[in-house]
């Protein structure tokens, strides 16, 4: 990846990348690097794709940089590296373009979401398990609904899902699919196993619509949830009897400890992985209406303040719901950092939220490992903090007379409600004295 600005183009700019081990896809070879300053990054080499011109290329390089989001993989830099060579043809020496390009990600240590499949259900833990499943569900949506024009994944797959260091999911492999014909590198055994993630009318008709990818993911969640051999068993039998061996083998697996939360967790997913495989693609959800249903779970779960304080981390719409759209109603309190709202439960407590004003010089890991510290600080003299809220969304916004994505952030924290009056600016303030 050395050579000239003239015969190579990078970008961002990048050191030099010392390339090692190599693994292969169907349209790439995947190599990790190390760069001069240790950090790792993952280094795709593509290959040849005639159908994709230069302009289109670099066209479809600065729209996949702006996909930002904690379940995708961020792109961070390319090489497109053009050389000419003579060759021999028909007896005669020609000159040849050879074309290398490479696309450049961050690099997760935690590998594949496929070495934890097998043919039975994953052997991680249910936490883990849930996490991952949401976590995929999350980073379609924002593919989905995040941009002006949506993105389709269309090879979604556990191949094309990494896990980093903490098992968070992050889905890669997106954006050029269209422009891949995945037969033609793909062997016979290569081709079945990627066409198990297929929607019937891709398969029989070549459509392809937004219910392709939420296809993909019912299979994928099948898998975790039943083994990979899982989707070609459940299509030959009624839903109920499919879906009751798979909920009570992962009750066992918790050996009676299942919480009424978690149950509802792991019944809910073998739902929405049965409604994503539905051989008629008008029955199937749309990935926004997944994403609602896994948000009610949260909502379930936080129907006291018992239960509010053993979840860590609030739905961006649930805060919505229980202060009536932050109405100027529900206003108790204001401070420097941010308005305190009253927050109704469905059982008729109350707490209260903090919508925080905007604080860009606070980055996101700041933020949220600072509020857990503070989530373990237990006196009767200080208001117990039971919660944050964390939730990124993307608009389009005019500037300089063109219309670009730009994210907003919002961020909340939840704590006691004290009828005697606010605790005014003190616990934001304990938070932002920390990060300072």
């Amino acid at each position: 990846m050395e050579g000239s600005r003239s015969s190579a183009e990078m970008s961002p700019s990048l050191p030099p990348v010392k390339i090692s081990a190599v693994t292969r896809n169907n349209s790439s070879v995947q190599l990790p690097g190390v760069q001069d300053n240790g950090e790792c990054i993952a280094v795709k080499k593509l290959h040849p794709m005639p159908v994709l011109d230069d302009e289109e290329f670099k066209s479809e390089f600065s729209n996949l940089l702006r996909v930002k989001h904690q379940n995708t993989i961020p792109l961070v830099g390319y090489c497109h590296h053009t050389a000419q060579v003579l060759l021999e043809h028909n007896g005669k020496h020609v000159s040849a373009r050879v074309e290398e390009i490479y696309l450049c990600s961050e690099y997760l240590e935690g590998g594949t979401l496929d070495k934890h499949l097998s043919n039975e259900p994953c052997a991680l833990v249910w936490h883990t398990c849930y996490k991952i499943i949401k976590g995929i569900c999350e980073g379609l949506h924002y593919l989905h609904k995040g941009f002006e024009y949506p993105i389709y994944h269309l090879e979604l797959k556990p191949t094309k899902i990494l896990l980093d260091n903490e098992m968070m999911p992050k889905i890669g492999g997106f954006g050029f699919s269209g422009f891949l014909d995945t037969t033609e590198t793909f062997n016979t055994s290569e081709v079945m196993r990627t066409s198990l993630y297929m929607p019937p009318e891709y398969i029989s008709k070549r459509q392809i619509t937004p219910k392709f990818d939420v296809f993909s993911l019912g299979v994928i969640i099948l898998q975790i949830m039943a083994g990979k051999e899982s989707y070609p068993k459940c299509a030959d039998i009624p839903p109920e009897e499919f879906i009751e061996p798979v909920y009570e083998f992962w009750v066992d697996r918790m050996q009676g400890t299942i919480s009424k939360h978690t149950s509802h967790e792991v019944r809910t997913c073998i739902e929405i992985a049965l409604s994503c495989v539905e051989f008629n693609r008008v029955k199937r959800p749309t990935i926004n209406e997944i994403i609602q249903r896994l948000n009610k779970i949260d909502i379930v779960e936080c129907s006291s303040i018992g239960e509010l304080y053993k979840t860590e981390e609030f739905a961006f719409d649930f805060l919505k719901h229980i202060t009536n759209g932050f109405s100027k109603k529900n206003i108790i309190g204001h401070g420097g950092y941010g308005i305190v709202y009253k927050g109704l439960l469905d059982n008729g407590e109350e707490i209260a939220v903090k919508k925080l004003h905007q604080m860009l010089w606070i980055e996101d890991e700041q933020f949220k490992n600072e509020v857990n510290n503070l989530m373990r600080v237990q006196h009767k003299n200080i208001v117990r903090l039971v919660g944050y809220c964390h939730h990124t969304s993307q608009i389009f916004v005019e500037h300089e007379g063109k219309h670009v994505s730009a994210s907003v952030v919002e961020r909340a924290i939840c704590f006691e409600h004290k009828q005697g009056g606010s605790l005014d600016n003190q616990l934001s303030g304990m938070i932002l004295l920390h990060l300072h």
